[in-house]
């Protein structure tokens, strides 16, 4: 997620076989999930898939990607989509956290950026049990996640334009490239060996949607068809075709959309929204891919909704 600040105050899933590496675990049948909107939220971003739940991270009280406000948290939903714990993470005790976004989720953690650093929960304790900061001092938006296997993450920084590979034994973060304006949302595809990234443009001017082939260094991003716009959730679906997210404004409250795009950027078909979805960030596919569970920011609810 990227916007201006407001005076009052672009992640993601792959389904089929790399659902096993951000998410697998447990059966989660289509049937537990029903088109509908689920309310209780504080400025949603991200919507990750959790074995046999779902985990939404808000932001909080202000739509403010970099406040540290110590007002965010992460909400815990079953697998019908019913909120089991609005406030389930950080728990009493831990750190807060700030302005929590794009999540990932592997050996019953979920890692979940927030700012200028990553941090992970055990889903069973709900405690926290790791934090990676990113070094430097030049301002930083650290907003989604993709798990690339077991011990590696790899992050998007909006404001630095960057994509980086966190090791999750060392907790050290390793640029890959700093050429996507405004990186946002970023999803693998089924062989794990091309990362795509999205973006709103590097000062909120519109984005675009890059390829990055991993293991070549360096990382040249290659920009994709027409694909432009406020861009922040993406996801890989089983055919190949990408699904992206668009705010088309952040200065206004207008409806977003949410498009699906071939690997080389032509329009496959526009997902079906209820009227006046507005702020769609970081959504995810349940396991069956029959829905999309797209978190409406500005709304301050998650909307099912079945895929196209």
């Amino acid at each position: 997620m990227r916007m201006r600040l407001m005076p009052s105050t672009l992640g993601v899933l792959v389904l089929a076989a790399v659902l096993s590496g951000c998410g697998g675990g447990d059966k989660n049948d289509a049937g537990d999930l029903k088109p509908g909107v689920i309310k209780g939220f504080s400025n949603p971003e991200s919507v990750l898939v959790a074995g046999d739940k779902y985990v939404v991270s808000n932001m909080g009280a202000q739509q403010d990607p970099v406040a540290k406000d110590g007002d965010g948290f992460l909400s815990l939903l079953d697998a019908t989509g019913k909120v089991i714990e609005q406030k389930a993470m950080p728990k009493a005790g831990d750190p807060p956290l700030n302005s929590p976004k794009g999540m990932a989720f592997v050996d019953n953690k979920v890692y979940v950026a927030d700012v200028d650093r990553v941090v992970g929960y055990d889903l069973n304790t709900r405690g926290q049990v790791f934090e990676a900061k990113i070094d430097g001092d030049a301002p930083t938006e650290l907003n989604d996640i993709v798990l690339l296997d077991n011990k590696t993450l790899l992050v998007t920084d909006t404001l630095r334009s960057s994509v980086y590979q966190l090791d999750l034994d060392g907790k050290k973060f390793a640029t890959l490239t700093s050429g996507v304006p405004g990186a946002n949302g970023i999803a693998l595809e089924k062989s794990g060996k091309i990362a795509y990234v999205n973006g709103d443009g590097a000062h909120n001017e519109g984005g675009d949607l890059f390829r990055l082939e991993l293991g070549k260094a360096p990382l040249s991003p290659k920009k994709i068809g027409g694909v432009h716009g406020l861009l922040d959730g993406i996801a890989v679906l089983s055919d190949g075709n990408i699904a992206v997210s668009d705010w088309v404004s952040f200065d206004n409250p207008v409806p977003g959309k949410v498009t699906v795009y071939k690997a080389d950027g032509t329009e496959v078909a526009k997902v079906k929204l209820p009227d006046n979805v507005r702020g769609p960030a970081d959504f995810t596919l349940d396991k069956s891919g029959k829905y999309l569970l797209i978190p409406a920011m500005t709304d301050n609810v998650v909307h099912i909704v079945p895929t196209p």
